[in-house]
């Protein structure tokens, strides 16, 4: 007999199904908290670990690092950040082991420090200690030309870049400095100077690597962006060395009254290495004998001095062309931007002895720069193979300036406006800036051996060249400032602009604007020597 299916279930009733949901609700909220409080227990533990909260000078904890000293502690969220990720190489690799009879090193790796960050102007990265440090500054200036006469001039009117510079410098450990600093010059990039400081003691220091030679003030003394004219002497920006691959000695003495500096070079003006086996020797020594007499306050900051240079040179010329409106020997400044008035023939070699002189005399008092240098000397020339001839150089210039606007000065360096034109604190009132009226006159002669030698051609060239300049600097703030000259130039004899067409004098109106996020570099507040000597610059 077949059995009849068995009745269905009833329905489960509303009241049954809230039931099932509310529960399956309470086992999730219930797994939901035991995983939110596993979590909050990890983060808690890493937070013990590795996040250890500095205090402010006010008692308030402070997790990103110490607002008013700019310090990030070992243990902050920094490290907080990077300590919990994995290193996936480890064990991977086996230790080092050195070759079979050579032992092993035994220096051990340093521990992590905190580091001290500060701008102003530049951006420097400092240890608590002060042992290491490092430092980013940044040089640019973009400037326009017009020359006149306008048509058959071989010099080009327009807008240049005559330097863009990158500087990265500091200390490993106080008593040893460092800087590495590229130029971006005509169609290239750079190394600009590239050295080592050991900072023995104040009086004595050594230098080794490429950097400025210790040769006459308007070069060795001011560094560009501090100049009272956009660009060096006559005699400089065509003779003077440079930068030279070498070693040099310096420091201050009797109380910082007296500077100098003494080193050998390679023979090749602003080398990068040796074109011959000739070195140079250069030495700079600057007084200022009244720095400490409070009773004769108006001549504290005179500054009289010498320098000179001599070394064999047996190698192709620099310059080959000699200009006025040039930066350099070896000049950043297109050479269609400035004006030549001697060029040596095709053949012309250096040859034989070079020896260069100056003297100097530097005045400051409050708000009056003068400056003033005669400079001389002589440099062996050959053509083809034929014996070299001395031909002797003689050159001046005497600056001066003066800052309508109240400013006081000691040296020539970092300039900060009593009311600058964009302030860069928000307590400063907006003002007129710094302004600055110079005038300068430059004079280069060359002896007629430079024509009775062969090596170059007296009816197209002269062999002397005098510029006056006129203009006002214009200081926004600490780190602009706009130059605005004119410079009038008068040759010996008649150049050659062109085939049959001669110019005794040419003019050019110069604007330049400039940026310097720069400052010497400090190897700790006891050792500044930028700032400890009114005439020795850290960068050039």
């Amino acid at each position: 007999m077949a059995q009849s299916p068995p009745a269905p279930s009833p329905a489960p009733s509303i009241e049954d199904r809230l039931q099932v949901v509310e529960e399956r609700n309470r086992q999730l909220a219930e797994q939901l908290e035991r995983q939110s409080q596993e979590h909050d227990a990890e983060i808690q533990e890493l937070m013990q670990k590795f996040w250890t909260p500095t205090t402010t000078a006010d008692g308030v904890d402070d997790a990103l690092g110490n607002e008013q000293t700019g310090v990030f502690e070992e243990g902050s969220l920094l490290n907080a950040l990077e300590a919990p990720v994995p290193d996936y190489t480890e064990g991977m690799f086996t230790p080092f082991t050195p070759a079979p009879g050579y032992p092993g090193s035994n220096t051990s790796g340093s521990g992590r420090q905190s580091l001290r960050a500060r701008f102003g102007p530049g951006f420097q990265l400092q240890t608590p200690d002060e042992q290491f440090s490092f430092q980013v500054h940044y040089e640019s200036q973009i400037e326009g030309r017009v020359w006149e006469p306008s048509r058959d001039n071989p010099a080009n009117s327009g807008f240049f870049l005559p330097r863009q510079r990158f500087f990265f410098n500091g200390t490993m450990t106080k008593n040893v400095e460092y800087e590495v600093s590229i130029n971006r010059g005509v169609n290239n990039i750079n190394l600009l100077n590239a050295y080592l400081n050991f900072h023995f003691d104040d009086t004595f220091e050594v230098r080794i690597g490429r950097f400025f030679t210790p040769f006459n003030y308007d070069q060795f003394a001011v560094s560009n962006y501090w100049l009272l004219t956009p660009e060096r002497s006559l005699f400089t920006t065509n003779l003077s060395l440079n930068r030279q691959v070498g070693a040099m000695a310096w420091g201050y003495l009797l109380d910082k009254q007296v500077d100098y500096a003494i080193g050998a070079f390679n023979g090749s003006r602003n080398s990068f290495e040796s074109l011959h086996n000739g070195v140079d020797v250069v030495a700079y020594l600057n007084a200022r004998p009244f720095q400490n007499a409070e009773s004769l306050s108006w001549i504290k900051f005179l500054n009289l001095g010498a320098s000179l240079a001599y070394g064999q040179q047996d190698q192709t010329p620099v310059p080959a062309t000699f200009r006025i409106g040039a930066g350099s020997p070896d000049t950043n400044i297109p050479s269609t931007a400035t004006t030549p008035f001697l060029i040596l023939n095709p053949g012309v070699v250096e040859r034989g002895d070079r020896a260069f002189g100056t003297f100097h005399m530097a005045y400051f008092y409050h708000s009056l720069s003068i400056i003033g240098e005669w400079q001389f000397g002589h440099a062996g020339y050959a053509a083809g193979a034929n014996p070299s001839m001395q031909v002797p150089f003689t050159g001046y210039y005497l600056s001066g300036g003066y800052f309508l606007t109240g400013e006081h000065i000691e040296r020539r360096t970092r300039l900060k406006p009593l009311r600058p034109f964009l302030p860069l604190n928000k307590d400063e009132t907006r003002g007129p800036g710094a302004w600055e009226p110079v005038a300068r006159i430059s004079q280069l002669s060359i002896g007629n051996q430079i024509f009775e030698g062969g090596f170059a051609d007296p009816n197209a060239w002269s062999n002397s060249a005098t510029t006056t300049e006129l203009g006002v600097n214009w200081y926004w703030n600490d780190y602009l400032k706009f130059y605005s000259f004119w410079l009038h130039g008068e040759f010996g004899d008649p150049v050659q602009f062109g085939p049959g067409k001669f110019q005794k004098s040419v003019d050019m109106f110069w604007l330049r604007c400039q940026l310097y996020v720069l400052i010497a570099a400090t190897a700790s507040p006891n050792h500044s020597p930028a700032l400890a000597s009114p005439d020795f610059p850290r960068c050039g």
